[in-house]
Parts: structure tokens; C-alpha cells; sequence
């Protein structure tokens, strides 16, 4: 970026003193041209608000709802149509103009360029008239550019507070964009011929660019005067003189209404005597306060997060969108995917909308659950014009709790990365450190929340043995809130955790539906747990003297899942044809039947392969100690050969066939669960008891 340091730091003509005699006369001006402020409120100044409105001290009856605060007159205006020199005749015989005041550009550059851009090049000429512009008592008040504390104006030892943020490339690419911007259209106004052209600057357009981005008001503001019809709903914007001097707070209760000479603003609640009188900019989260305005708010309600996921190409979420925009057209103008992670105080979310959306925007939720899902689930795939998502159905939970896993995973990352990056970061040392100090600390506890939640839902699935009962689930929450250190998050964000998971549905319907090998075991019937764990002890023990690299406990083995799913097709099938024979439990039995369905069973005269040459050799080698152990110590197997049947031949349970078949079905129905997620929350400072990410494989039985 350019340096800024040779631009004058106030509007030339013009001088800062730190009083409000700018603001005063500026008030004069606009009482002059038929504006007006309230007789109850005053333009006060202080180090934490700056320069804003409040209510009278001795006001003692405070302002009313409904109230009209500021009335500033059209003629105030700064736009798009003064920039034109618009003017018209109404239907009663007036008439209507906005006069460009001294800055006349010639109408073919202002064919070339788009309204935005005219207007911000027509601020920079009236910054430059000095005392001679109509507007030098409103833009003597503007904040100049040394005061300007957007990442843009960020430099030297300010960009290290940026660092690891999302507001590092958001910058970059705001820089990028507005440098393209300003050299195409400084071109045209050198090529129209235009006398001084030199002096409109970068450094001008920056800090222009910036006034518009951070004050400006939709167009609708002059819809008193100017036909709908005649006022673009994009690039044209207004600046109003004084309405931009209001904060920004969350929620504020205003309206603005536009008139034919002038725009109003009211507010719709009641103000005490000496409380600020505030703005409302709308749900603006943290990063878009920062990026547009300068400020950021430590506890914003309205915070959110932006999560950035691309589609990988030719991925089923990149395919599903591309029909989605064949089947609906209309869509190719979205070009916004709403993938955030919300504050837990987000107040702008439907009531009825379930726990896990709460926090995770629908759209995040499913674009990574369909990034997640495997063949099966995604036969199942729906396509809206609203959305693109894996259905509720028999067997899909699984996409949910692969999807969790994933979101666990990337905020983690997230919250290491910003702790890492501000590890080497000491005390703010101005107010643009300040800002960006509060804003990493925001997007820290943003994340960390969101991981409470996303861990609470992946806990439950682990949880076999949990009822449905109101207490049940206080206890397990209260466990679960037990491993989030004291003191580690202010009080009202954990009890607001504790009630969003309490007050509101899930999107998980059942618990208990991931399992490890031991709790697998479980849910056989007794007589088969003792026979089934020793059969797949003594495989699992003779390829470890087999083959070197399968060496370790069963739980660890990568045939233990396989070995299990072959042991279930087995009992299934031989309870179906023999009434004699133990029967699996309804809930194992759905499932092999499910599996049976989608996994069609092996051909019995060919020989499968895996694709994967690396899993294919590991198996060769397998089946081969699995003849070996079936010639010489058969009796490893008799123990379940009343419930899988006898050998037929080649048609064994455990045959190679099988054993791919349930190979493949592993891959496709474990999820990578991360191990203790919440262990993160009690780490230390980057480099002092880092927590090393691992994950356990988890096979999905769905209820």
C-alpha cells in the first residue's frame, strides 16, 4: 500500500484541536440549511466513545419512544445525484436539484465509470475545494486519514495483530480490489482531459473509499424526493451529515424515514437523560465492524464467523450444486454460501431452529455433510432451490456425526492457529492493536463455543448405555461442562451453552449409534460376546505373528471391524434360514439387512480385488494365515459355528470375499471421531502443553 504519511492529516484550511467547535459549527451549517436536532440531546466527546450523541444530563424526563432526533435537510446530502447535477420537476410544479458545488466532471468519464466510483472521486474534489466547498463544515468533522483505524490503514508493527486472523487476506483482497478500481478510473479521468487530475490521489480514494464504506446510507434515503423508479438499488449510496455521527450498538431501536426535504431519524425506544443515543448498522459481525468501520465489539451479540469451504471439483457437493443451478436458473446470481459459526447470544435465529443450526449454519451443516457422506447416503440426496442436503432417514445420522467430527477438526485448527499466530503479541499498543487484540480474542471464544457444543453432540453418540430422561441428559451435561476449565469462559456464555443444549432439539435423534470394538462386543447377546471375542482375539493374535505390521491389541487391528461386520453377516443370514439358531437383537438385525441391501453380497466364483494395491496385499496376506490357522487350529472357530453355520466349502464366513466385502463397508460406515476435543480448552500458551489432535475410529450402528 502506499504510504500515507504525505497527505495532510485534516482537511486543508481546516484544523483539530480535539474540541467539539468543528462539530458545533457543523450543527450551525445544517440548523442553517433547515436541519435540526433535538432540543434535549448534545453532541458530547470522550476517549472511549469519541464524538457521539447522548441525552441532556439535566434532561431529567429522558426522550420518549417514537421521538425524531436528527432532521437533516436533503441539500446536506452527498451522492451520486450531485455528482450528475440531477435535477427535476415534480408533479406539483417544484422543483428538485442536487448541484455538484464546484466539482464538475466531464460526462465522458462519467459514461466510463460506474456511480460508485464517480461518487468517491467527487468527495476527493470536494475534499480538495478546502473552505470553498459547500461541505467543508461537514468533511472538517469526517475522520481523517491519520485517524483512520480500518486494516487498511494498518502498517509496520500493526500488520503483526492482523496475522492469522481471516482480516489478513480479507485486507489484501480489499487493497487489491480498490487499487484496481482506482487506477481504471484515475485513467479515465486523465483521458477525459480534466484540469488537476494529479491531485486525486490513492492515498485521496483510500480515504474516500473508506468515508462511503463506513458512513454512506442506501440511496432509499432520497425516495422522498426521487422516484423509485430513478434510484438504483446497488452502487448508489448517500452520505447525510450528522446521522453518521451516532455508534453503532447492537440491536438499537432507530428508523429512518425519508421525506421530501429532509431525513428524519427516530428512536423507537426510550432514552434516559445522559445515556448515548445510538445507531443500529445492522447485524454486523466482528470482522465486517472491523473491516468496514474500524471498531469491533469484545462481547457482540450478532458475531459470527465465516468458515471458508470450496467444493473440491468433480466432489458430489461442487456436482449437486451445478444441477441445483440447472434445475433452478434463478440461483446463478447467488453467489454467497452462508457457511458461519454463530456467537451463542446470535439473536437474529429462528426459535424453533435445532441446537446444532444454532450455532452452525444450516448450509455449513450440510454442505459438510454431503463432503462427508459415502455412496450410500448419498443415493439419498436431495436438491432444493432452498438447499442441498442429506435427508432424515434410516441409516444417514451417520453424515451428521462425520460432519461434526470434521467441524470439531477445522475449529480446532482455527483456535490453535489464532493462538499460535498472537503468541508473540504483548500489549496493544494504540488503538488499531487495541481493535485487533479484541477482535483475535472474539473469533477465540466464538470457536471455543462452538466446539462445546459440536463436542456435546458427538459425546452423546458415544453413549450407549443413556437414557432419554430430562436428568440423564443434566448429568451427562454436567459432565461434559465439568471438562471445560473454571474461569475459562465468562459465566453467561456458559450458561447460555448449557441452555441452548438443554432447551432445544438436536439434530442427532438417537444416542449410542458409534462404536469401538469393546462397546461392539456389548451389544451382541451374552451367549455370543464370550465366543465372538475369543475368536477374534486368536485371529488378531496369530496375524500379529504373522505378519509384523498387524502386531497389537484387537482394538488397534484394522481387521477388527472387518472381522466383526463378517461375523454379523453370518449370524444374520443363519438366524434368517435357521429358527433354531440364537438370534441377533432387532436393532443388529436391521442393520445387516440394510447393509445386505446396499452392500450387495460377493460372487462366490470370482475372487474380488481391492483398487487400493497397498490394502489388497495387506489382505493377501491375511487370507493366507487365516488357511493356515483354519488347517491347523480350526478350533479357534467352532466356538461360533452355531451361529454363523458350518464351512460349506469356499463359502466360509470368514471367507476372502467376505472379509473385502466388510472391508469396503468399514471405509464407508466408520467416522473419525476426534479424542478428546475439550482437551484443547484446558491447553496452555502456544508451546507450553499443545494439544496433539488424534482421532479413533468409530464403526456406525444407527438405531
Amino acid at each position: 500500500m502506499a504510504d500515507t504519511s504525505a497527505l495532510s492529516a485534516v482537511v486543508p484550511g481546516s484544523k483539530d484541536d480535539g474540541s467539539l467547535e468543528h462539530h458545533t459549527a457543523l450543527l450551525d451549517w445544517m440548523i442553517s440549511n433547515g436541519g435540526q436536532l433535538h432540543e434535549s440531546v448534545e453532541i458530547a466527546k470522550d476517549e472511549r466513545r469519541g464524538v457521539h450523541f447522548q441525552v441532556k444530563k439535566d434532561w431529567k424526563t429522558g426522550i420518549p419512544s417514537n421521538t425524531q432526533i436528527i432532521k437533516t435537510p436533503l441539500t446536506a446530502a452527498i451522492s451520486y445525484f450531485n455528482v450528475t447535477g440531477y435535477s427535476f420537476n415534480t408533479d406539483d410544479g417544484s422543483s428538485v436539484s442536487f448541484p455538484q458545488h464546484g466539482v464538475c466532471f466531464p460526462r465522458s468519464f462519467l459514461d466510463a465509470v460506474a456511480p460508485e466510483e464517480a461518487s468517491i472521486f467527487f468527495l476527493v474534489g470536494q475534499y480538495l475545494r478546502g473552505k470553498e466547498s459547500f461541505w467543508y463544515p461537514y468533511i472538517r468533522t469526517l475522520p481523517q486519514p491519520g485517524a483512520l483505524t480500518t486494516p487498511l490503514y494498518y502498517e509496520g508493527d500493526d500488520l503483526a495483530w492482523l496475522e492469522g486472523t481471516s482480516l489478513s487476506p480479507a485486507r489484501e483482497q480489499r487493497a487489491g480490489v480498490w487499487k484496481g478500481k482506482y487506477d481504471s478510473v484515475y485513467a479515465e479521468l486523465c483521458k477525459a482531459g480534466f484540469d488537476g487530475a494529479e491531485k486525486y490521489t490513492w492515498d485521496l480514494y483510500l480515504w474516500a473509499s473508506t468515508i462511503f464504506v463506513s458512513r454512506a446510507f442506501s440511496a432509499k434515503v432520497l425516495s422522498g424526493v426521487i422516484p423509485d423508479a430513478q434510484l438504483p438499488e446497488e452502487n448508489v449510496s448517500a452520505l447525510l451529515p450528522f446521522f453518521d455521527i451516532l455508534n453503532h450498538r447492537p440491536l438499537a431501536k432507530v428508523e429512518w424515514r425519508a421525506g421530501k426535504e429532509n431525513v428524519v431519524l427516530l428512536v423507537l425506544e426510550d432514552v434516559a437523560a445522559g445515556q448515548e443515543i445510538s445507531n443500529n448498522y445492522g447485524p454486523r459481525n466482528n470482522e465486517q465492524l472491523m473491516m468496514n468501520y474500524g471498531f469491533c465489539l469484545p462481547n457482540n451479540p450478532c458475531d459470527y464467523r465465516i468458515v471458508s469451504l470450496r467444493a473440491p471439483p468433480g466432489s458430489p457437493l461442487q456436482m449437486a450444486r451445478s444441477q441445483q443451478l440447472q434445475m433452478f436458473p434463478g440461483l446463478a446470481k447467488e453467489t454467497e454460501d452462508h457457511y458461519y459459526v454463530f456467537n451463542i447470544f446470535y439473536p437474529l435465529l429462528a426459535p424453533d431452529s435445532l441446537m446444532e443450526h444454532s450455532i452452525f449454519s444450516p448450509a455449513l451443516f450440510n454442505a459438510v455433510s454431503i463432503l462427508s457422506a459415502n455412496n450410500r447416503e448419498l443415493e439419498t440426496l436431495e436438491i432444493s432451490e432452498h438447499s442441498i442436503r442429506i435427508p432424515d432417514a434410516y441409516g444417514n445420522s451417520r453424515t451428521t456425526l462425520a460432519a461434526l467430527s470434521q467441524i470439531i477438526i477445522e475449529l480446532i485448527t482455527h483456535i490453535v492457529k489464532l493462538r499460535s499466530s498472537g503468541a508473540d503479541l504483548q500489549h496493544p499498543g494504540n488503538l488499531k492493536q487495541t481493535h485487533a487484540k479484541i477482535y483475535r480474542d472474539s473469533q477465540i471464544i466464538l470457536s471455543e463455543t462452538a466446539l462445546i457444543i459440536a463436542a456435546w453432540t458427538l459425546n452423546r453418540a458415544r453413549q450407549h448405555n443413556l437414557g432419554g430422561s430430562w436428568e440423564e441428559k443434566k448429568q451427562l451435561l454436567g459432565s461434559h461442562m465439568a471438562r471445560v476449565p473454571s474461569g475459562k469462559l465468562p459465566e453467561e456464555i456458559r450458561s447460555r451453552i448449557q441452555v441452548r443444549i438443554l432447551e432445544r432439539q438436536s439434530v442427532l435423534a438417537n444416542n449410542g449409534e458409534l462404536f469401538v470394538l469393546d462397546d461392539l462386543l456389548e451389544v451382541l447377546p451374552a451367549e455370543m460376546q464370550q465366543p465372538c471375542k475369543m475368536c477374534l482375539q486368536g485371529v488378531t493374535q496369530n496375524a500379529g505373528r504373522a505378519i509384523p505390521m498387524l502386531r497389537g491389541s484387537l482394538e488397534a487391528s484394522p481387521f477388527a471391524f472387518p472381522m466383526f461386520l463378517c461375523f454379523i453377516r453370518a449370524a444374520h443370514t443363519a438366524g434368517e434360514s435357521h429358527r433354531e439358531t440364537a438370534s441377533l437383537p432387532s436393532r443388529l438385525s436391521k442393520w445387516a439387512t440394510c447393509l445386505l441391501e446396499n452392500y450387495p453380497a460377493p460372487p462366490e466364483d470370482v475372487l474380488w480385488a481391492l483398487e487400493d494395491e497397498d490394502d489388497e496385499q495387506l489382505l493377501a496376506m491375511f487370507d493366507t494365515m487365516l488357511e493356515d490357522m483354519k488347517a491347523r487350529d480350526g478350533a479357534i472357530f467352532a466356538g461360533l459355528e452355531k451361529f454363523t453355520g458350518e464351512w460349506q466349502g469356499d463359502n466360509w464366513w470368514f471367507s476372502p470375499n467376505w472379509l473385502r466385502w466388510a472391508w469396503m463397508i468399514t471405509e464407508q460406515e466408520s467416522v473419525q471421531v476426534p479424542e478428546e476435543p475439550l482437551a484443547l480448552l484446558a491447553a496452555g500458551p502456544p508451546g507450553q502443553g499443545q494439544v496433539m489432535l488424534s482421532t479413533a475410529s468409530c464403526l456406525y450402528i444407527p438405531q
